[in-house]
């Protein structure tokens, strides 16, 4: 039988909580920072309440205000030693770490620095090039690939494989966040929300670029199905994760529309948590998806 490994994911990765610990998947933690106070980014709700810790809930409500800029930070050694500790707890030697990607976070040079350093440890950390549900994705399916008895170098190679092939589309509700964030310019963001603007946005291979933009809501996620349908034939079979911000209502309606336009061989809905919020603020829904059989 191959040995077991284990799976670690950062902070910024779009994933039920009971979906993780189905799989059997730790995190690697992030922070936002807050007022100069770093909070540790959590969806979990059953962590709610621990000092330091931030539900996306509490999050929202903290960043109203329109003089609150939240920023976010890497994991630090102390949080990158827990996480592998924690995957290592059953006496597995083999972990595989999977981070966003390297041009939106330090996270993949912090965790694959510290890797290094934990030589009784065999620590595969991988850009997976996505973030979000496309993390998530390459997380489920090394996962699976390891309860059917894969080996670690199986899964590393899937890992690498699946790295930048994650489709992502996603709209978010306004640009004032960017705008706090400095993603856009300040001139930009009021430009956006006079004429009630809602960017389209694509992930492709760790890079976010602009694709569209609408006029409202409603129109965001029509867009959202016509750039979905023509990059995907309606019908096929795919793995599929609606991510949200803060917008689980909305997320399930083009949810629905998914399931009903596709054959999904796996499905879930998650929240983004924290970390995207403060970059891209409440009212994000988007896919991540890729085809059966692709990986």
């Amino acid at each position: 039988m191959s040995r077991r490994f284990g799976i670690v994911v950062d902070g910024t990765a779009a994933l039920p909580p009971d979906l993780a610990r189905a799989h059997d998947v730790q995190w690697l933690p992030l922070k936002v920072i807050l007022g100069g106070d770093a909070y540790t980014a959590v969806t979990d709700p059953t962590l709610a309440g621990r000092p330091m810790h931030i539900t996306p809930a509490e999050f929202y409500e903290r960043i109203k205000p329109k003089d609150v800029k939240p920023e976010t930070s890497a994991p630090n050694v102390d949080e990158c030693n827990s996480a592998y500790d924690a995957a290592a707890a059953d006496g597995t030697h083999d972990i595989l770490v999977l981070t966003i990607a390297s041009e939106l976070s330090a996270t993949y040079s912090v965790a694959a620095t510290q890797a290094r350093q934990r030589g009784k440890l065999r620590i595969e950390v991988v850009d997976t090039r996505s973030l979000a549900g496309g993390i998530s994705l390459i997380a489920t399916a090394v996962a699976r690939l390891r309860e059917r008895g894969g080996s670690f170098d199986d899964a590393v190679a899937l890992a690498r494989r699946m790295a930048g092939t994650i489709h992502i589309y996603a709209t978010t509700d306004t640009l004032e966040y960017l705008r706090r964030s400095g993603r856009v310019s300040g001139g930009a963001a009021l430009f956006g929300s006079l004429l009630s603007v809602k960017p389209i946005l694509e992930v492709a291979n760790g890079v976010v670029h602009p694709v569209d933009k609408v006029r409202t809501r409603d129109k965001a996620v029509a867009r959202l199905r016509e750039l979905i349908s023509a990059r995907t034939p309606l019908g096929s079979r795919i793995h599929a994760c609606v991510l949200h911000t803060n917008d689980p209502e909305r997320a399930r309606v083009l949810g629905d529309w998914v399931q009903q336009q596709y054959h999904c061989v796996e499905y879930f809905l998650a929240e983004a948590g924290p970390v995207i919020g403060a970059r891209a603020g409440p009212g994000v829904i988007g896919l991540c998806w890729y085809l059966e059989g692709a990986a």
